[in-house]
């Protein structure tokens, strides 16, 4: 039976959960989930889905997300859980040509973290699945990855207060997931003062020709937050149940901040030879090396470092990563994104699916993927216009609170040059997006970022600094933007090499207008193509492009 929240006495609590993952706000209510446990599934795709459709707890989900539809910051085409906490993406993978997404999830009445699941034919549409796994011999499952293998996908998680455990599923829909008997297979041990031997924290799991490898995102050499170093703790096994370490992948080193850590990792190849580690910091948050991986010394040395955040990682930031590569071979990620406000029912978002690449140089290639596109409807182009120097022209025809922009803009001599979206007919409430341009020939001065300080009238929105990320063109070039918004989220590609995200939320309902503006000198606006999306959630199909 599915319990509906209420907030009468003695019937809820709301209530802040402190730990390595930082505070959560969530709903308790009677537990529901626990049927869910242990549960075993048909064989074949046809009879699993017929057994999900009477699924009780699956009904709950289906209720919870109508009733949540009405939230305004509901997004209409990114993944949102179905009620109360998400946290860290995990274990994405394709698997017999559907997309696999996995998250932390505590949903309402449950004291657990669990992993979520949800799954898609076309990176596009997400169906609500029953979690995958539950806590027994560890208080809670926490963050890991997968690995398909031709007849099993295998899943490795840090089970709290226990260790690394492995899990495998080789149905259709991956319902039926069994835990290693051994487990935990990598367990927590006594570490000295610079985290030796080694910290067992949320690991990734691949294979080479000699066997398995994992990694323990965690860190050495001083105190999280403070002073110590990323580490990377390398552990090798010939058949999942024994493991021996193999000292560390990679020590952040000088790349990083004094304090830094390497949770959440992932590490695959990239193109080029090259492969990435695509990990998040508790400091932070997301970033990664890209460089060359040696098989005989199982040792990877950085070319280069990057982030994927660049303001406080937990108020309407991104997060923590989950990587794959799929069949077409495409190096897709997913990024969960904190609230900037007080969650009402039901927090974080993922971001869209990220294609990343690398260009001849091996600079790092960020775009969405190709898929999104299919949501696109009721076209609309403008421009070319001239903007004068500290002007703003407000595009009458552009609106909406779920929308893609296609901008390219000439910033001339503007010392700033952007869009302002989610815009309030008098400006009173507005997410500027912004190029600001190197001033005269001092190297590193040009940035890109959004800026949510004038972004909502509300008073329990999140004090929030802009989000500011290195980005230069170089001369003759364009800007080129990619804007994503979707009510609440914001996500910015800037000529395929930036991408930056925020959290947005305007109080106003006319909070849907679009707009062009420069400080400084006069720019050009080339052209702008907009769309409205279709939503992807049943419940929400009646709030299209709103």
């Amino acid at each position: 039976m599915c319990a509906t929240p209420s907030r009468g006495a003695g019937t809820t609590r709301w209530l802040y959960t402190l730990a390595d993952k930082g505070p959560r706000k969530r709903l308790m209510t009677k537990p529901r989930v626990a049927g869910l446990r242990g549960k075993t599934y048909p064989d074949t795709v046809e009879e699993q889905l017929k057994a999900l459709e009477t699924e009780p707890d699956l009904q709950c989900f289906k209720e919870s997300r109508e009733r949540l539809a009405a939230d305004p910051y509901r997004p209409l085409y990114h993944f949102a859980p179905p009620e109360n906490l998400m946290n860290d993406p995990n274990g994405l993978c394709q698997w017999q040509g559907r997309y696999h997404l996995f998250y932390q999830f505590i949903p309402e009445g449950c004291e657990e973290a669990l992993w979520g699941h949800t799954v898609s034919d076309d990176l596009v549409h997400w169906r609500d699945l029953p979690p995958a796994l539950y806590p027994d011999k560890e208080k809670q499952c926490w963050s890991g990855q997968t690995l398909v293998e031709a007849d099993r996908v295998i899943a490795i998680y840090h089970g709290l207060e226990a260790g690394n455990g492995i899990a495998t599923a080789g149905d259709p829909l991956l319902l039926n997931w069994k835990k290693h008997p051994g487990n935990p297979v990598i367990p927590i041990v006594p570490v000295d003062d610079n985290g030796a031997p080694y910290r067992v924290f949320d690991p990734c799991i691949w294979r080479e020709d000699d066997g398995y490898y994992a990694l323990s995102g965690s860190y050495t050499h001083g105190t999280l937050k403070e002073d110590c170093r990323g580490a990377e703790y390398l552990f090798h096994s010939k058949d999942l149940a024994e493991w021996e370490s193999l000292g560390t992948l990679v020590e952040c080193g000088f790349h990083t901040e004094p304090g830094e850590d390497g949770a959440v990792p992932n590490f695959l190849p990239i193109g080029n030879g090259k492969h990435m580690l695509l990990f998040f910091s508790h400091k932070r948050a997301g970033q990664y090396y890209i460089g060359d991986y040696d098989q005989a010394t199982h040792r990877f040395i950085p070319d280069s470092h990057g982030r994927m955040n660049y303001g406080p990682w937990c108020i309407g930031s991104l997060h923590a990563p989950t990587a794959a590569i799929d069949d077409q071979g495409r190096f897709l990620a997913f990024f969960n994104v904190w609230e900037g406000k007080p969650p009402e029912g039901w927090n974080n978002v993922m971001t869209l699916p990220r294609h990343l690449s690398l260009e001849a140089d091996n600079s790092l290639r960020i775009e969405p993927a190709a898929e999104i596109e299919s949501l696109r409807f009721d076209h609309c182009c403008t421009g070319p216009m001239e903007i004068p120097g500290n002007g703003e022209i407000v595009l009458e025809k552009v609106r909406g609170k779920a929308i893609e922009l296609e901008a390219v803009l000439e910033p001339g001599m503007a010392r700033e040059v952007g869009l302002c979206v989610l815009r309030s007919p008098d400006g009173a409430e507005r997410t500027r997006i912004s190029l600001f341009q190197k001033e005269g020939q001092r190297p590193g001065t040009s940035a890109l970022q959004i800026d949510v300080s004038e972004a909502s009238l509300r008073s329990d929105v999140f004090a929030r600094t802009p989000e500011t990320g290195p980005f230069i063109l170089e001369a003759g070039e364009v800007l080129r933007l990619r804007v994503f918004v979707d009510r609440s989220i914001v996500e910015v590609f800037a000529n395929s090499r930036q991408c930056l995200t925020l959290r947005a939320y305007p109080e106003r309902q006319d909070s849907i207008g679009v707009s062009v503006f420069t400080r400084g000198g006069a720019a050009k606006l080339v052209s702008l193509d907009s769309w409205q999306m279709h939503s992807v959630w049943p419940e929400l199909t009646n709030y299209e492009g709103a």
